[in-house]
């Protein structure tokens, strides 16, 4: 019987963490949506919301219409109340993943020896840090 190669430890941690902030994410953006969708207390109508989809808006025409201005950001985390907003933080919960399972890799790779291992962190940490500042908005693609 073949052996096969074990992957590198910072990798299983990396997927452990992604894979199941991920999980908790998509299950609390599924209950949004189906809150949603039903109706429940919503910040933007969902009626409006699809048709305004369907007829080719785009996302700042319709957030325009809808509330008066372009909303930027984690507008969700001070509506919680609302079913869209719940949807939206699971969304955010699941792009979070990839942050923490990095900031998990990272502690991993510390214990790695030689100077492939020090390349390795250095370079897992660069990643993390671009990673964290623009999970926090600090920094983006656009303006």
């Amino acid at each position: 019987m073949e052996e096969r190669p074990r992957p590198p430890l910072a990798g299983i941690v990396y997927g452990d963490f992604a894979y199941w902030i991920a999980i908790v994410g998509m299950i609390i953006g599924i209950i949004g949506i189906v809150l949603y969708l039903g109706g429940m207390h919503q910040f933007i109508d969902a009626r409006f919301f699809l048709s305004q989809l369907w007829s080719g808006k785009t996302a700042p025409e319709i957030w325009k219409m809808a509330t008066g201005k372009m909303v930027h950001g984690h507008w969700y985390l001070h509506k919680l109340s609302y079913s869209d907003a719940i949807a939206m933080l699971g969304v955010g919960i699941c792009c979070l993943s990839a942050v923490f399972g990095m900031w998990a890799t990272c502690i991993t790779m510390l214990t790695s020896k030689g100077k492939i291992g020090t390349l390795f962190f250095i370079l897992a940490a660069a990643v993390t840090v671009i990673l964290t500042l623009s999970a926090l908005g600090i920094i983006s693609l656009h303006h």
